[in-house]
């Protein structure tokens, strides 16, 4: 016999030969091979130096982590491998491969941040700090004076009001009390956790001296506030402090309230540098960011393809740059860097629910970037930003969080340059971005074009997707289109997007024309849309509208097809709907919110990484969490956070826990959990500290949006409770496979009292089932604690039943659950027995169910059962196609880094044939499986160290080993 092959298509961090590894261990891996039973890897530096030696390693992992010394910053590391089979024979040395480190320590970096000066009148003024909330009672009000020296378009105040119904009044008046502006305030369902209140006066009133003030009507209101009054602003970038008084019905108080007055902000800077190179450079490399996006050019040049870039992160916590090979850029003679920046969730402006314009980091756009080249000597040269940089306003005259950009290329181009300044670093630490970039993909045509007047016409797309519109312009200067995106159209065919969480309008980008022709494409943002209604303004034709997809460049790992459509169509809607609201962190929603809800994705992260390799990307975003996490524990429920949402939520922000063990599952890396393992404890410990082992006691979402609802009428309660069970049992889980056997212990017990705590509250010895005090019977009071094992052995069966009995009696095969609930669903069905009442559910084509999406023709997911759902690209609905991956292609992992796997096709007759594959980290494992009556056939192909269990009905389980097999 002869020895394994040498190993083949090596890869570092999933990438062939990259420059930016580091500073955490790298991942080397490659081809996959059936015989492999052992791997032996070495690392030397360029010199030929040994770096590392791994030795020959027991493993059928086509992996590695590097476990060598710590990785020293601009340096090469050569690497090869070689594989041992079960005989101890091995294969030949692979060929050299090699990965580059960036820049890894503070010191690397000789570049300085630097901005452009902005004027006062384009300035936030706000103060955010509050160390007490300032009561009143009804007939009451509290205010703050301020004044601005420019228009105000929105103003903001940070309010709190306690549970129950509570009705107030903000306005902004002038100095003599005549209200300018108005909203009245309602809170009930909703508590404000810092649920930012604004006001959009129109018109704008100019620059002067106002007051802006709350009046309780009905119930408590409170604004933050804080004892102190604000330093002065000493930069030339920052928002301007407060200059006014906190009143109480009239009175004055110590401090300044908690406010954020928006005027118009200033265009988008740009920036350059020149410099001489006496030859070509033997290697170049340009180390760079832009706050908020940056897009950098070498001699007109881009150097990269990535767009909106970096990924949002905490600012003031962490920045990820990227490292770009520049060396086919540069040329002898006079060289020259450019770098237009946007706003992003840095920068961000205009009045939003989430407060992004109050993030504590937020600055005008800056810039660091720092070129390294070596001459034909070896010898390094340096070009950083800092003095000699000149700054000026770009093209971008307007760039809004939730509305848009308005571009007029004109209004820059005869403008002076000017010397950049040098600001102080916006606090974070840099960092290798790590991340795949976000990228633009291949143009979209429109499947119908409709002109509703003779200046505006609407393009349907056919699907909802995330991106912009691209078109070419011919015409006279000065003329200008007006683009508007939506998901809807109105009765009249006109395109429909309101938000009534931000201030101004929503997705509309605008372009006036400086030239007779031109091609153009909004450069720093991506909108949610199906229609664009383009509008001529003057002499202007449209020609060749596109639409320009924008996501993360995550790669495909899975297929799946089945007898069943509408199964199929849940599946592909839920991969297409998470990669369109994929933009450097899982959103939820492209039109309203871009937020990284952290519920949406840890409900729906089984189902996705079927669809995706997630690794890279969620590992950025648990690094998120840490970076957002309280010293208390708290993970808020959006991340990253402007410092809204820190309200604790088990049901929510479990995916602290539940994400990290979800990502050791898939890939079998234990480094992930080592990773997290601090963060983990800490937020599980104040979870269990607020509950006391028992009952949830504070606001959760609990299981959000079921049919006809938006809280869960049984309230947050009971799902927040079992939800906290769960993440507990998982972090013993992790305390587990980290040997921690003591505080494993730990965790268990205070998940069997959480258990316990649940039954006692929840369980009617009368029926055998879980039930409200208030509403009775509701599924996800039931599903959660079947799926997480709580239910007392004696009462199991008679749980399992009421659930069956509820949906075949009371809802006719429907559902009637949210996002919480209905993950669990289908999987609880199938586990207790009932594979044809899950399918019954799952492709009910009546409300509420996905059929009545897919029968109305969409390709997303809403995101919610009813008609009158938000938003038309919402992925958290689509966590049930985990169930239909593992049941339906019936391919479940039963050990972390599918080591093994099950396959068990569902027995219905609804589901004759199924057909899976899924890109381990092992290799591709494919499921083809056809059943005729009782007669099965099963098509497998088991990856390189894998074995596979085949459960069949009347049949005893089967294992099979690496390779292809046929049953």
């Amino acid at each position: 016999m002869t020895p394994p092959d040498a190993p083949r298509h090596l890869r570092v961090n999933g990438s062939a030969q990259p420059i930016d590894a580091g500073p955490d261990a790298p991942v080397l891996s490659w081809l996959p091979d059936p015989a492999q039973r052992a791997a032996h890897l070495v690392v030397h530096d360029p010199a030929g130096t040994l770096v590392w030696d791994s030795g020959l390693v027991p493993t059928a992992l086509p992996e590695m982590r590097f476990a060598g010394p710590e990785l020293i910053s601009r340096s090469a590391y050569l690497w090869r491998v070689r594989i041992g089979d079960a005989d101890g024979r091995l294969s030949s040395w692979s060929e050299e491969s090699r990965w580059e480190t960036p820049l890894l320590r503070p010191e690397d970096w000789s570049a300085a941040w630097i901005a452009r000066r902005t004027a006062p009148d384009n300035r936030m003024v706000r103060s955010i700090v509050s160390d007490h909330v300032a009561w009143i009672e009804p007939g009451h009000w509290v205010g703050q004076t301020f004044s601005t020296t420019g228009p105000i378009t929105t103003i903001t105040a940070d309010l709190v009001a306690e549970l129950g119904e509570t009705v107030g009044h903000l306005e902004l008046c002038t100095l003599d009390g005549a209200v300018l502006a108005e909203r009245r305030l309602r809170a009930a369902l909703f508590p404000w956790d810092r649920f930012t209140h604004y006001l959009e006066p129109d018109p704008a009133p100019p620059a002067g001296d106002y007051l802006l003030r709350v009046r309780a009507e009905r119930g408590r209101i409170g604004w933050r506030s804080h004892s102190r009054r604000p330093d002065p602003t000493t930069d030339e970038i920052s928002p301007l402090p407060v200059l006014g008084t906190p009143l109480r019905d009239g009175t004055p108080e110590a401090g300044v309230r908690t406010i954020g007055v928006e005027t118009h902000p200033a265009p988008n800077p740009i920036f350059r540098v020149s410099f001489d190179l006496p030859s070509a450079p033997a290697q170049a490399r340009l180390y760079a960011v832009g706050l908020g996006y940056g897009t950098f050019h070498l001699n007109g040049q881009a150097v990269t393809n990535a767009v909106l870039d970096p990924a949002t992160t905490a600012y003031d916590r962490s920045i990820l740059y990227r490292s770009h090979d520049v060396s086919d850029l540069l040329r002898p003679g006079v060289n020259t860097i450019t770098a237009a920046l946007g706003r992003g969730f840095h920068s961000a402006r205009g009045g939003n629910t989430w407060g992004w314009n109050l993030a504590p980091w937020h600055r005008e756009p800056v810039l660091l970037a720092q070129l390294e080249y070596l001459d034909e000597a070896g010898e390094r040269h340096v070009v950083s930003s800092g003095a000699g940089w000149q700054a000026a306003i770009g093209p971008v005259v307007s760039d809004l969080l939730y509305t848009g950009e308005h571009h007029n290329p004109a209004l820059s181009a005869d403008l002076p340059w000017e010397e950049a300044v040098i600001v102080p670093p916006p606090g974070g630490v840099l960092r290798p971005a790590g991340l795949p970039p976000i990228r633009r993909f291949a143009p979209v045509l429109p499947v119908t074009s409709v002109a509703l007047s003779e200046s505006t016409t609407v393009h349907d797309f056919g699907t909802v997707m995330a991106g912009r519109i691209r078109c070419t312009l011919r015409g006279q200067p000065g003329a200008e289109i007006i683009v508007s995106y939506g998901e809807d159209l109105a009765a009249d065919g006109s395109v429909v997007c309101d938000n009534v969480l931000a201030a101004g309008e929503t997705q509309v980008d605008r372009y006036v024309l400086a030239s007779a022709e031109a091609t153009w494409e909004p450069e720093f943002s991506y909108k949610g849309f199906r229609y664009v209604a383009i509008q001529a303004l003057g002499p202007v034709t449209v020609h060749e509208p596109a639409a320009i997809p924008v996501h993360t460049d995550v790669p495909e790992v899975g297929e799946f097809a089945c007898g069943d459509d509408l199964l199929t169509w849940i599946d592909t809607a839920t991969g297409r709907t998470f990669r369109n609201n994929l933009h450097g962190i899982p959103t939820d929603t492209p039109v309203y919110e871009k937020n990284g809800w952290t519920a949406d994705a840890h409900l729906a992260t089984e189902a996705v990484l079927h669809h995706f390799d997630l690794r890279a990307t969620f590992t950025k975003w648990l690094d998120d969490h840490v970076d957002a996490q309280k010293e208390d524990g708290v993970v808020p429920q959006i991340v990253p956070s402007p410092e809204w949402g820190y309200g604790p939520d088990p049901a929510w922000s479990a995916s602290m826990v539940l994400i990290p063990w979800n990502l050791y599952w898939e890939y079998g890396d234990r480094a992930i959990l080592e990773r997290y393992a601090e963060a983990i404890f800490r937020y599980t410990d104040r979870m269990l500290d607020i509950a006391g082992d028992g009952i949830w006691p504070l606001h959760s979402w609990g299981d959000w949006l079921p049919p006809g609802h938006q809280f869960a009428p049984e309230g947050p309660m009971p799902t927040a409770t079992m939800m906290l069970h769960h993440l507990t049992t998982r972090t013993a889980d992790i305390c587990g496979e980290l040997g921690l056997n003591t505080r494993r212990s730990r965790y268990e017990q205070a998940a069997q009292a959480i258990a316990a705590a649940y039954h006692e509250a929840f369980f009617d010895a009368a029926t055998g089932t879980y039930r409200s005090p208030r509403t009775g019977y509701r599924q996800t009071m039931n599903i959660l604690p079947l799926a997480f094992g709580t239910v007392p052995r004696e009462h199991l069966a008679k749980v399992a039943q009421g659930l069956f009995d509820d949906i075949e009696l009371r809802t006719g095969g429907h559902l009637d659950c949210g996002a919480v609930g209905v993950k669990y669903l289908l999987p609880v069905l199938s586990d207790h027995g009932r594979d044809d009442l899950a399918i019954t559910v799952a492709t009910q084509e009546t409300r509420p169910g996905w059929g009545v999406w897919r029968r109305a023709g969409a390709q997303t997911l809403l995101e919610s059962w009813d008609e009158t759902a938000r938003s038309k690209d919402h992925y958290f609905l689509g966590s049930a196609a985990g169930w239909i991956q593992q049941r339906v292609g019936g391919l479940r992992a039963t050990s972390p880094g599918w080591a093994s796997f099950d396959i068990r096709p569902v027995v219905d007759d609804r589901v004759t044939w199924g057909r899976i594959s899924h890109g381990t980290v092992r290799g591709v494992a494919t499921v083809e499986w056809a059943r005729t009556g009782d007669q099965w056939d099963v098509n497998l192909r088991v990856p390189a160290g894998a074995t596979a269990n085949l459960i069949l009905p009347g049949d005893h389980s089967r294992q099979f080993g690496s390779g292809s097999h046929n049953s």
